[in-house]
């Protein structure tokens, strides 16, 4: 008998036993969750403590995501992008392996708003993707339409990124209407918050000034417990409206109160805050004012560049490794990857040869651009006599008035007229004392172009000398160049330089920066 109980008493502790133990670690993980969503975000240290516990004690996939995602959010709240981009794909990867649709929904949401809000729209775009299509398995109900108001935010973050505004601001609007599907849904909730600011500053960039004013102020209007920093962004959006506005002075008291609060501590707005404060005091004519701010701002925007740079540099180092760390788990079970994996070589092997054809073409393009630009500069003032001979009859434009509009023209080139984004037609003929019709037949005879593509080419050779005689303008921003040709906007700009040069600005700038330097080695 005494055999029989010891032999139950082994199989109990060898078997048995463990279970009670694991049942208590994990009703202590439930405690501790409980607890773990009760602490302040700021309190960084109680977070990451009790977060371990938590994850060394529980066998749950959900709570595990909770503490990974939650220390995401703490690390952003508190500008460390770096740290906050390695626990979202850790919180991703959690997800992924509890195979949960809500759960990688929003892993993949999570990783697709840090990639947002560090400008790498191309990279965003595939994770807010697979997050949509993990929504669309989820069952009609609340979370599903909280999520998909979710997805629409981050939809209208990526188009603003690419300023396609008008379609931000239809995503935003669609997030409101997907949160307001929702029952009983907290209008001071902090995402319901963020589609009225979204909504509102869209409509900032639109230029609707007024609009954008009445959704931010319902956002601000709104006050919810749960946060804090909405509130700053909000009235920092609500000043640049005041600029747009002209009302410099309410714009830089708005701004000053956001300084003023102490808990205020968001390094990225804030670099934008001083940015704004210096064209607010320089519109004023405080040019005090305007150099402190200025100094501030470009100061402050050193250290939030180095911080995003090593952002980006985590979330790429963690894609690469988890791309290995599919490799290794997919050759044990596949050999064709080998071949696979021949083939990416080949592929790169002849891509590598077409990049290198294709900048030797680029380089012959822009040698053939500079030496346009020397023969051009080269090239004597055409005649009066060969102008009456080169004259169409079919334009009927007096021949003297025909010179005059030329030697207008030669004026207006000479000091670069066409630099003036509004120009237009009709502008340039008053000018030159003619009309539309007179003008643009000249040009046509004379140039053998319409107007627009005159004017055109005339800024892209203007800019293309500048930056091949200046060297400083090797480092200026593409929106600045076509600012400084003429252009309103950055694509149209680089649309016209690769029609009339047959490369982007980007390859010109990367042939002059390496001629430069071949040069100096010579």
């Amino acid at each position: 008998m005494f055999k029989y109980t010891y032999i139950f008493l082994t199989i109990f502790l060898l078997f048995i036993a463990p279970v009670f133990a694991q049942n208590k670690l994990q009703k202590q993980a439930d405690s501790a969750q409980a607890v773990f969503m009760t602490i302040r975000i700021e309190d960084t240290t109680q977070i990451l403590q009790t977060g371990n516990y938590i994850i060394n004690n529980t066998s749950s996939y959900n709570q595990k995501f909770d503490v990974l995602e939650r220390t995401s959010v703490m690390y952003f709240l508190v500008n460390n992008l770096n740290k906050s981009i390695a626990y979202a794909f850790k919180a991703k990867d959690m997800a992924e392996k509890s195979a949960d649709p809500e759960m990688m929904a929003q892993g993949y949401g999570s990783i697709a708003n840090l990639y947002s809000h560090l400008n790498l729209t191309e990279k965003a775009r595939p994770y807010l993707n697979q997050a949509i299509q993990q929504i669309e398995r989820m069952p009609q109900g609340d979370k599903k339409f909280r999520l998909k108001a979710l997805s629409h935010l981050e939809l209208g973050n990526l188009d603003l990124n690419d300023k396609n505004y008008k379609g931000a601001n239809n995503n935003y609007k669609q997030s409101l209407q997907q949160f307001n599907l929702v029952k009983n849904i907290d209008r001071s909730n902090y995402h319901y918050r963020r589609s009225l600011y979204n909504i509102g500053n869209s409509y900032k960039y639109l230029r609707q000034t007024d609009s954008a004013e009445i959704y931010l102020t319902k956002a601000l209007a709104k006050k919810g417990n749960e946060e804090t920093d909405l509130k700053y962004f909000i009235n920092a959006s609500l000043a640049e409206v005041y600029s747009l506005r002209g009302e410099y002075k309410r714009s830089i008291d708005t701004l000053q109160k956001v300084l003023k609060d102490p808990d205020f501590d968001i390094i990225t707005l804030k670099t934008d805050i001083y940015l704004t404060l210096s064209r607010n005091y320089k519109s004023i004519g405080d040019n005090t004012n305007y150099t402190v701010y200025n100094e501030k701002h470009i100061a402050l925007r050193d250290t939030v560049k180095s911080n995003e740079l090593k952002a980006i540099n985590t979330a790429f180092n963690v894609e690469q490794k988890d791309f290995s760390a599919s490799i290794q788990e997919s050759e044990k079970n596949n050999r064709w990857l080998v071949y696979g994996i021949i083939g990416i070589v080949l592929i790169s092997f002849c891509t590598i040869i077409y990049i290198n054809q294709k900048k030797k073409r680029e380089r012959l393009v822009y040698q053939s651009i500079i030496k346009r630009l020397k023969i051009q500069a080269e090239i004597l003032p055409v005649s009066d006599e060969d102008i009456q001979e080169d004259t169409k009859s079919i334009y009927n434009v007096p021949t003297l008035v025909e010179e005059e509009i030329l030697d207008g023209l030669q004026k207006f080139e000479d000091t670069e007229g066409y630099r003036n984004p509004k120009l237009t037609v009709s502008m340039l003929a008053v000018q030159l004392k003619t009309n539309p019709a007179y003008l643009s037949a000249v040009i046509k005879s004379q140039k053998d172009k319409n107007f627009n593509t005159y004017i055109n080419e005339l800024r892209i050779r203007y800019i293309c000398n500048k930056i091949h005689t200046h060297r400083e303008y090797e480092k200026y921003k593409i929106s600045y160049l076509a600012e400084d040709c003429g252009f309103t906007s950055h694509s149209a700009f680089s649309t016209v330089f690769k029609k009339v040069t047959g490369i982007s600005p980007s390859v010109f700038l990367r042939e002059e920066e390496n001629s430069y330097a071949n040069k100096s080695l010579a």
